[in-house]
């Protein structure tokens, strides 16, 4: 454990200026919690601080991966503060250190740690909190590809009662978001290949600026499902009944308290029954036991 455990703290040292100085100034405080051995730990501390920043692009480059994958989130971001500094300290966060040292995900806890600037307050922009939602979500789904792959060799059971336990699908989920979403979207998508011409462009005082965004409808609503397919996780529209039935399923639950929360929620049983049947049919919602849950 002590080896793996060094080699993340190494990680952490390597991304934030701020940890190196914790380590060197306080040891006994910045290593508390993690599995190293006192050899270990002098190891690190017998490195020449100055290594640890040797690489001053390291972060960037990680930046640009998290753009990729959080690219409305992280425009609107950037749109509000104009601050890369503002995105580079989430390399100082907790978000990060947790993630590196138990192993999750950056790409997730980078998405924690914009989701936590905009409850703070910290970032105002109203149609962020819908789009951070929704790249989270399509984040999520990405890193349950590999199971959904495994599990589309299951066989469905022949029969199924009130008492059978259902749950989304890996790479499955389904959302619930400002009629404008999608709009939003479109319209960063669009600024962003507008500047992608020309990249030098964004130094000129005339260049294209991240203005005219649609508003944000919290009135309308627009209900999504993300599902796996040929290219990664296709989003699509659905109806609000099915979002409310496959929404109950998001954990796993029985049947008939599936039923009986739509039910609560203004879906007739005859229709949830339906709406769930053709999930299950379609392996968007996977059958997982005979028992009590939810």
């Amino acid at each position: 454990m002590g080896y793996h455990a060094l080699q993340r703290v190494v990680v952490r040292l390597l991304f934030d200026p701020a940890f190196v100085e914790a380590v060197y100034a306080n040891p006994e405080t910045a290593f508390a919690g993690v599995d190293v051995s006192e050899a270990e730990r002098q190891q690190v501390l017998q490195t020449d601080r100055r290594a640890w920043g040797y690489d001053q692009l390291r972060r960037q480059r990680s930046l640009r991966a998290l753009a990729d994958e959080f690219k409305s989130s992280v425009t609107l971001a950037l749109a509000e503060t104009r601050s890369l500094r503002f995105l580079e300290a989430y390399f100082s966060s907790p978000f990060f250190h947790e993630a590196v040292q138990n192993r999750g995900s950056m790409g997730l806890s980078f998405a924690a740690y914009l989701a936590e600037m905009v409850r703070q307050g910290t970032l105002k922009t109203p149609q962020l909190p819908d789009i951070l939602r929704l790249e989270t979500t399509l984040a999520a789904c990405r890193r349950e590809l590999p199971a959904a792959h495994q599990q589309g060799n299951n066989r469905l059971p022949k029969t199924l009662d009130d008492a059978t336990v259902v749950q989304l699908a890996p790479a499955f989920s389904v959302g619930s978001f400002n009629g404008n979403v999608v709009s939003i979207m479109q319209s960063i998508e669009s600024y962003l290949f507008e500047v992608s011409l020309m990249p030098a462009m964004v130094l000129c005082d005339d260049a294209p600026r991240l203005t005219g965004l649609p508003p944000v409808e919290p009135k309308k609503k627009v209900f999504m499902q993300f599902q796996p397919g040929g290219a990664g996780i296709n989003l699509i529209q659905i109806e609000r009944d099915e979002f409310l039935v496959l929404y109950e399923t998001k954990k796993p639950k029985s049947i008939g308290t599936v039923l009986s929360r739509a039910r609560t929620a203004g879906v007739s049983i005859k229709k949830a029954t339906e709406i769930l049947a053709e999930a299950v049919e379609n392996r968007v919602v996977s059958l997982i036991a005979k028992g009590s849950a939810g």
